[in-house]
């Protein structure tokens, strides 16, 4: 049976001759300690007596109060302090139970982010709590959300939000005149609503399995706006490769203006992602070359393989000069990109950047460097008869493993020979046509 008192000890006086009286719980013969926000001068010890008494009436209550606050909750969780060995157990349960009024779910959110090892999940969560915090704004001008008021309503009216015209202030970089700007932002359909709700529901399932202990039935948190409110379903995804004259325009550009770096830069990186069979541009940055060979773990899936993702590509004779042009001279790695961009979200805008102005000089439409990938396969496909097989290991996707499988030695010489076909299709057939 636990119990609850507090208690003052002599050992405990500060510096000041002020004393911090404590709140004890005791259970299964032991004791431990909780601290109260209280200090007093205002005690009498006994001759050889440890412990004292409080001689103020008005601090008394106050202590009085915090030991009924605590009684009532052991009282109103029997069966979890059941499950409670020691005394720590309860205090852990009643600190847990008193967080609970305060746990902030951006605070949380941000924590749970932080932990986050894969770089652009990172990036995507971020982004979406972000939003959330710009809603909050609008709403009650700040961006707390305790977890308790996280209910099937607010995320209607978040979502009614999301799906209309809305301004969002941002800030800008150290470089900007003005520290803040105010930018507009699109209605979103049913995909990026899915996307947004879909981030909010992993923080907060996080946050369960944080706060709440499902096998002592010590439940911290006890509303799941999920349960009352549905994601909406996300729209068939538009199939995002484009046509071989596309990719071919795009080999060939030479810029107007010459200072116009940022889009030559997006411009072969394109290029040298369709001919490394799809490579996304995050997994250039901490690639090597080996024996002729560009060798990475893709960094969308690592964490959830047991091979790390790791795949070996062949590297086409038409890749060479775009490697050589972005070698890094200190060898840290295999491209200075690192030394171009701060980070991975300054290399994607910097790509995104690069390729609206580099559609709107080939007076084509807005392309995202993603569809390099989405075109390397099309192609490999359709117009080269690749199996499905070959293709899904040239994308570093995850099989099905069976029995067999793991009896099977990788063999990604198969790699070059997609590339070979594809890239023969795309840019040697090409050359015969005009000298045709």
């Amino acid at each position: 049976m636990a119990t609850v008192s507090w208690v003052v000890f002599k050992h405990h006086k500060k510096s000041d001759n002020t004393y911090n009286p404590k709140i004890r719980i005791s259970h299964n013969r032991t004791s431990s300690y909780i601290s109260t926000s209280i200090y007093t001068e205002l005690v009498r010890f006994k001759k050889n007596s440890a412990s004292g008494t409080i001689t103020s009436e008005k601090i008394k209550e106050e202590l009085d109060g915090l030991v009924r606050e605590y009684r009532q909750i052991i009282n109103e969780h029997q069966d979890v302090v059941n499950e409670c060995e020691t005394s720590k157990d309860i205090v852990a349960m009643i600190e847990r139970r008193k967080q609970r009024k305060e746990i902030d779910f951006i605070e949380f959110a941000r924590m749970f982010i932080e932990k986050t090892p894969n770089e652009g999940t990172k990036t995507v969560k971020t982004t979406g709590i972000n939003s959330l915090c710009h809603f909050l704004n609008h709403k009650k001008g700040n961006e707390k959300l305790l977890i308790k008021d996280l209910t099937s309503r607010f995320l209607r009216e978040y979502e009614a939000w999301l799906r209309q015209e809305r301004y969002i202030t941002v800030r800008q970089n150290k470089t900007a005149k003005q520290a803040y700007k105010t930018i507009k932002k699109p209605a979103l359909n049913d995909t990026g609503v899915h996307s947004y709700m879909g981030i909010i529901q992993s923080v907060f399932n996080a946050a369960l399995l944080h706060f709440n202990d499902y096998e002592k039935g010590d439940i911290i948190i006890t509303n799941d706006p999920f349960k009352v409110y549905t994601i909406p379903a996300v729209l068939e995804a538009k199939k995002r490769a484009v046509d071989v004259d596309i990719i071919r325009k795009i080999y060939k550009y030479s810029p107007v203006n010459k200072r116009k770096r940022t889009t030559m830069f997006t411009r072969d990186i394109y290029i040298l992602s369709f001919l490394l069979a799809g490579m996304n541009a995050v997994d250039m940055l901490n690639c090597r070359m080996v024996n002729g060979r560009i060798e990475y773990e893709r960094q969308k899936t690592k964490d959830r393989r047991k091979d790390n993702a790791f795949i070996s590509v062949y590297v086409h004779p038409l890749a060479l000069p775009i490697i050589d042009k972005y070698r890094d001279p200190s060898e840290q790695h295999l491209f200075d990109f690192y030394k171009r961009y701060s980070n991975v979200r300054n290399l994607t805008k910097g790509i995104h950047r690069g390729l609206r102005s580099l559609c709107d000089e080939l007076g084509i439409d807005y392309i995202q460097f993603y569809t390099a990938r989405h075109s390397f396969a099309t192609i490999a496909r359709n117009e080269c008869n690749i199996s499905k097989d070959d293709i899904s290991l040239c994308l570093n996707h995850s099989s099905g493993k069976t029995v067999t499988d793991t009896y099977i030695k990788q063999d990604f010489s198969r790699i070059d020979k997609v590339i070979n076909k594809v890239v023969e299709y795309v840019f040697e057939r090409d050359e015969e046509s005009k000298s045709e």
